[in-house]
C-alpha cells in the first residue's frame, strides 16, 4: 500500500521493460516485449528472472507466442495466454503449452476462485471447461455505459472491475446487481490519463497506472476522486 501521499518514491527493481503484471505466491510473473512470459521472486537479482514461455522457456506443446498478449494466473498457477497474433486462448503449466481455444479474445483476467474471465468484441464471457459461457452482452448496455477496455480485474466474490480507457474511468460489475455496469471511479480530465493496468485490493482499494506519465492513481472506499500516490521514473 502506497499511502495516500505523492511523495513515495518510485526505484527500478528490473531493467527489462515489462507489461501485464501478476503476483502469484512470492514472485512477479510479467510479460515482456520479447513475446515471453518470465518469472522473478522480488529481492533476488535480476538476473534470476527466468523465462516461462516462449523464447528460452523449456516448454513442450504450444511455446510461439505473438508479440501482443494478455496473460491471467489461476490460482494453481496455470497461466493464461491471449494471444492477439495468432487469435487464440492458450495455457502453460508444469513446462506444457496447450491450446484452450482458438478464438479471437481482447482480454482476460482469472479471480481469486479459479474463474477465468474472456472479454470479446460482443460479450464478457467465463471459460465453463473448454466452453465460453456469456456473463454479459454488450448489446444491450446503454449508450453512457459503453467502453473500451484495457484491462480488468475479478475479486474473491467474483465483483469484475474494467478499466475503461475510452473514458478514463473505472465500471463495476457485481452478479448481485445482475451484472450491469456502475461507474465507481472517474480519473480527471486534468491527469491528461492514458490508463493501462489496474489493481484492487482485498479491502477494495483500486490501483490504476497510467502509462503515458509513469504515474499511479488510487482509488480508495468512499472516496469520489483518484489521488495521485506515485510517479515512476
Amino acid at each position: 500500500d502506497l499511502g495516500a501521499s505523492t511523495e513515495a518514491p518510485g526505484r527500478q527493481v528490473l531493467p527489462t521493460p515489462a507489461y501485464s503484471l501478476h503476483w502469484h505466491e512470492g514472485a512477479i510473473y510479467f510479460a515482456g516485449f520479447d513475446a515471453g512470459i518470465h518469472c522473478w521472486k522480488p529481492g533476488s537479482p535480476a538476473a534470476d528472472a527466468r523465462p516461462i514461455a516462449g523464447p528460452g522457456a523449456s516448454v513442450a506443446g504450444i511455446n510461439d507466442l505473438g508479440t501482443v498478449f494478455d496473460c491471467a494466473i489461476a490460482p494453481t498457477g496455470q497461466i493464461f495466454v491471449a494471444d492477439y497474433d495468432s487469435g487464440r486462448l492458450v495455457s502453460f503449466q508444469n513446462g506444457f503449452g496447450s491450446l484452450v481455444l482458438d478464438e479471437l479474445q481482447q482480454g482476460i483476467c482469472c479471480s481469486p476462485n479459479g474463474v477465468l474471465y474472456v472479454r470479446t468484441a460482443q460479450a464478457l464471457q467465463k471459460l465453463e471447461g473448454s466452453r465460453l459461457q456469456t456473463v454479459m452482452s454488450f448489446e444491450t448496455l446503454p449508450a453512457d455505459l459503453q467502453f473500451v477496455a484495457n484491462a480488468m480485474f475479478a475479486t474473491k466474490e467474483e465483483v469484475i472491475y474494467i478499466l475503461d480507457c475510452g473514458a478514463n474511468r473505472i465500471l463495476r460489475i457485481h452478479p448481485d446487481e445482475s451484472f450491469q455496469p456502475l461507474v465507481i471511479g472517474q480519473v480527471p480530465a486534468e491527469y491528461g490519463p492514458a490508463l493501462w493496468d489496474m489493481f484492487v485490493t482485498e479491502a477494495g482499494t483500486i490501483y490504476v497506472a497510467d502509462g503515458g506519465q509513469n504515474k499511479v492513481f488510487t482509488l480508495r472506499p468512499g472516496d469520489a476522486t483518484f489521488t495521485e500516490v506515485l510517479q515512476c521514473p
